[in-house]
């Protein structure tokens, strides 16, 4: 896979875990597991705020990894002991409103309301990418994580963080309604009313409160180095486990979020699934093994 696109923005660094190193890794990553895919979110200078760069190119990451032979697990992170996210870099936000502004000025308003909804929408499936790449996603949280923050940790399927971590759903504070997101995903993480608390007040929570309400579940270590050390043995974890059970796993989970169905409907479709998957190889290595640890070819 060609990540040569990511050249055009230097602050997003996406990676293969490989023994030679590729462009956009650092060293001190470097492991042996081709498996585990790297996205680093690094622009120190605006505390990982996302701007429209960041906006376009991260979802076109997590494409490219997803599509990428052999990889079955994507880990997201940002680079050293700085905030996680801050959320929406407030100067591509000014930009985006003076755009629809330009266009009102031009008589009529529909097509700005249009324009920023358009727009909007496109900022939301750069968070969306998570949960439609079919590999499990972790994002791991050092510091701060606030806003825009939020919104791309709720999309992923497993969130841990260290102890320094801290999360904020902020919008409210500077007069937003969150829209991209935080709002949909977390009722069905930590409840209706946990997440109404954070929206409304945009209190700070720490790490300690975060994985109490469930919001992450795993706390590791006071430094992105430990945290990020922890998340690796996690990651490895997952993609020694059979690949068409990870993506089958995936896909019904949120197909029950996503559902208004019975208990006994979102039962059916997991029937249907696994009548058309679970001839493979996969389980009949598994069955072979007895317990013991196998090796899955590769999709």
């Amino acid at each position: 896979m060609d990540f040569a696109f990511l050249k055009t923005l230097p602050h997003l660094k996406c990676t293969l875990y490989l023994k030679t190193c590729p462009p956009f890794s650092r060293s001190i990553y470097l492991q042996e597991d081709p498996r585990v895919g790297l996205i680093e979110l690094s622009r120190p200078q605006r505390a990982n705020a996302f701007d429209g760069g960041m906006f376009d190119l991260f979802p076109r990451a997590v494409a490219a990894l997803s599509e990428t032979s052999g990889v079955q697990c994507i880990l997201v992170c940002a680079h050293g002991e700085g905030p996680f996210c801050s959320g929406i870099d407030t100067n591509y936000l000014k930009g985006m409103l003076e755009q629809m502004r330009t266009i009102e000025a031009k008589g009529c308003p529909g097509r700005a309301r249009e324009y920023l909804r358009n727009h909007v929408l496109g900022l939301q499936e750069s968070f969306s990418s998570l949960e439609k790449c079919r590999w499990p996603v972790i994002v791991a949280i050092h510091g701060a994580c606030i806003g825009g923050g939020v919104d791309l940790a709720a999309a992923a399927d497993i969130r841990i963080c260290s102890q320094k971590a801290s999360f904020s759903v902020k919008e409210v504070d500077l007069a937003i309604t969150a829209d991209l997101g935080s709002l949909q995903r977390l009722p069905h993480l930590i409840g209706h009313g946990a997440t109404a608390d954070l929206a409304l007040t945009a209190r700070t929570i720490s790490s300690a409160e975060a994985r109490s309400m469930g919001l992450v579940t795993q706390v590791i270590g006071e430094d992105n180095a430990t945290l990020t050390a922890g998340a690796l043995k996690l990651a490895k974890s997952l993609v020694c486990k059979s690949p068409l059970a990870l993506i089958g796993t995936k896909r019904a989970l949120l197909h029950k979020r996503d559902s208004a169905n019975s208990v006994a409907s979102e039962l059916e479709y997991v029937a249907t699934h696994n009548a058309a998957m679970l001839v493979s190889e996969d389980l009949e290595q598994t069955m072979r093994a007895r317990g013991k640890a196998t090796t899955f070819s590769r999709l």
